[in-house]
């Protein structure tokens, strides 16, 4: 999809009409999700000179700007500063942006591998991104197996153009993940990627993006659950919870020793679901894998570092 997210959202602002208004969830409909809503508002208040940015209102009609005498101007009635529900738009011509890309991870999810593969796993690396404002800070880090000592990392900065949208992360995260990722000297055999791989409504989450896109092994880790229903009770034989969705085991929610919270895993592409658990477990010294925490820490420093 050439379409960027701002030219989209101009677009759909320019379909409402003078005298008329539209909420954000109207105009994320529009786009193709509704998930949108909150990206449209952030987007909007860090650029309130968009044409037609005055004429979007919240749910209960209060302006979204403070747009009121200007809503006046063109006829729209007010009351208790909130515009009245004739004004409302029913509905805005379709674009379809995230719509055509969810199609995009649907297609592209038919390529996940879930098998293992014969070479050993030596290097474990891992990618995380910070960001400030319209900033990414991205942070690659391979790791020995046996030591978890941090042999390389690597950094890279990038330009942001796609809001955070839940179940779109791969198309915010990648750019900067791929350039820190293609930084380091030496490919790492696997990747733990800071996100959800197959535990993703259409099975298509960032880890899978990561690796069907740059052709690598990784693994999904997630601090919180995007899909996904535990079975009834704990699977003794690996000490985690089997999480179902839409008839399968697609991930595990797994608690480290001495942890209250869980993480969770899922594969991300050309590994199985049990070799991704057991690589997590191998990992990890506290609540996340000591490889993933270091790329986290480095990506926070690289942002705080920005804003000196």
């Amino acid at each position: 999809m050439e379409m960027r997210f701002p030219e989209a959202l101009e677009r759909c602002l320019a379909e409402i009409p003078r005298g008329r208004v539209a909420t954000c969830r109207e105009i994320a409909e529009a786009l193709g999700d509704v998930r949108a809503a909150r990206a449209v508002a952030t987007l909007i208040l860090s650029s309130p000179k968009l044409r037609g940015a005055h004429r979007v209102v919240r749910a209960d009609g209060r302006p979204l700007l403070k747009a009121t005498d200007k809503l006046r101007r063109e006829g729209i009635r007010l009351e208790a500063g909130r515009a009245s529900r004739e004004t409302f738009v029913s509905s805005l011509p379709p674009l379809g942006l995230l719509a055509a890309l969810r199609n995009e991870q649907i297609e592209l999810s038919e390529r996940v591998s879930e098998e293992d593969e014969p070479k050993p796993v030596e290097l474990i690396g891992a990618a995380d991104v910070a960001y400030e404002g319209d900033r990414a800070f991205a942070a690659a880090v391979t790791c020995r197996v046996d030591t978890l000592e941090p042999i390389e990392i690597a950094e890279a900065k990038t330009a942001v153009d796609f809001p955070y949208i839940p179940t779109y992360l791969g198309y915010r995260e990648l750019p900067a993940v791929a350039k820190a990722l293609g930084r380091l000297s030496r490919p790492p055999d696997i990747v733990l990627v800071d996100g959800h791989g197959r535990l993703h409504p259409v099975r298509f989450g960032i880890a899978c993006f990561v690796g069907v896109r740059l052709g690598i092994r990784t693994i999904g880790v997630a601090k919180h659950p995007l899909v996904g229903r535990p079975r009834s009770s704990r699977d003794p034989k690996i000490d985690a919870t089997p999480l179902m969705f839409e008839g399968s085991t697609l991930g595990y929610a797994w608690i480290p020793p001495g942890g209250a919270k869980p993480v969770f895993v899922s594969v991300g592409h050309r590994v199985s679901l049990e070799t991704a658990l057991s690589i997590v477990r191998h990992t990890t010294k506290t609540r996340i894998p000591e490889p993933l925490r270091i790329a986290d820490l480095t990506a926070r420093r690289m942002k705080r570092a920005e804003k000196g």
